[in-house]
């Protein structure tokens, strides 16, 4: 089937490489001693955050320490010179992650910056913080294959939880995955097409709250649609009344879910779905199979990529623009500059 899109950026080339990037930023040589913490904050924004969340979900059952990710200009005020700091900006150059690392820094955390360079690679050289270089060129939401292989490889090299291993035995099914995703008949495109002119909700199981979070923001960036997304069984207890009562906007829910679930879990969600169908609405299911966290974690995390992408071509516009992003980025840092530059003079 032949498409004609709109993709001057080559988005569709770069989700497609997201796997690869994986696998070969877990596999990367890193230069970086073993080190005593008790806990893990990974900070960041945008993908650098979702790269986050989705290794703190891999390594639930494998840390013994906590591991928290922050999307915030400040630190929490429990992190301390016992916590290990990963402070992950794709460009080096966000105002929120630069002035968390200053603040690490300051309080004598041990910090790895992860970044393709920028301002956090020139403050990293002059503190002498470890730096672990990602490669430039791509768009960050895109480069979240790299934050997730970088993330793992440092974490498990300072002396954390290492399923580097789990994760290389999901790459070759996860290959597979991704080149039944890319052709222009594929499965992203008919639930494009069923999402396209609605206001799409995306609802999951606790377990792949991360991933809900990645599909409502690619709705953001790479559609132009506004976008939201919640949790189930919470979504219960307040989401659905205003669901089922509104009756002016084309609302679609749109559900993941584990493929192997619990009992209750199951039966909470069977409910949900048949309430919703009872009140006229026609939920989207989507169940995601797969041998391990990360396995369905990234399952659903790349349909949900390429679904966003066939959403703007639908719409004709191009999926890597987010000049909107861009002009509040350099609003934010030249503010943030100054307050930081007030600071210093008193």
């Amino acid at each position: 089937m032949t498409v004609e899109v709109f993709d001057p950026h080559d988005m569709m080339r770069e989700t497609s490489n997201i796997v690869n990037d994986v696998e070969e930023s877990i596999d990367a040589d890193l230069d970086l001693e073993r080190l005593d913490f008790d806990n893990i904050l990974i900070c960041g924004m945008g993908g650098s955050a979702i790269g986050g969340d989705i290794v703190a979900d891999c390594l639930l059952a494998h840390s013994d320490r906590t591991i928290k990710v922050i999307r915030f200009p400040e630190l929490p005020n429990w992190a301390s010179s016992d916590s290990l700091v990963l402070v992950s900006s794709y460009s080096g150059n966000t105002a929120e992650t630069l002035s968390v690392y200053d603040q690490a820094v300051k309080r004598g955390c041990k910090v790895i910056s992860i970044s393709s360079g920028g301002k956090l690679y020139e403050k990293s050289m002059a503190d002498g913080v470890p730096f672990v270089q990602v490669k430039s060129g791509l768009q960050p939401r895109n480069a979240v294959g790299n934050t997730i292989g970088y993330l793992f490889n440092v974490i498990a090299s300072v002396g954390g939880p290492d399923i580097r291993d789990e994760v290389r035995d999901s790459i070759p099914a996860l290959k597979k995955y991704v080149s039944t995703l890319t052709p222009m008949d594929s499965k992203p495109r008919a639930i494009a097409g069923e999402i396209s002119g609605s206001l799409p909700i995306i609802y999951s199981s606790e377990s792949l709250a991360a991933i809900a979070g990645r599909w409502r923001a690619q709705f953001n960036e790479n559609s132009k649609l506004i976008a939201f997304d919640g949790h189930i069984p919470d979504m219960n207890h307040g989401d659905i009344t205003g669901i089922i009562g509104n009756n002016d906007i084309r609302v679609k829910p749109i559900i993941l879910v584990e493929d192997v679930q619990s009992k209750l879990m199951r039966n909470v969600v069977n409910d949900t779905i048949s309430v919703l169908k009872g009140r006229g609405l026609r939920p989207y299911v989507i169940r995601i199979p797969g041998k391990t966290v990360f396995e369905r974690e990234m399952r659903a995390m790349m349909l949900g990529d390429f679904i966003s992408l066939h959403l703007a071509f639908f719409k004709d516009i191009d999926p890597s623009d987010v000049s909107s992003i861009s002009l509040l980025k350099k609003l934010l840092s030249w503010k943030m500059g100054k307050k930081k530059g007030r600071r210093s003079r008193k």
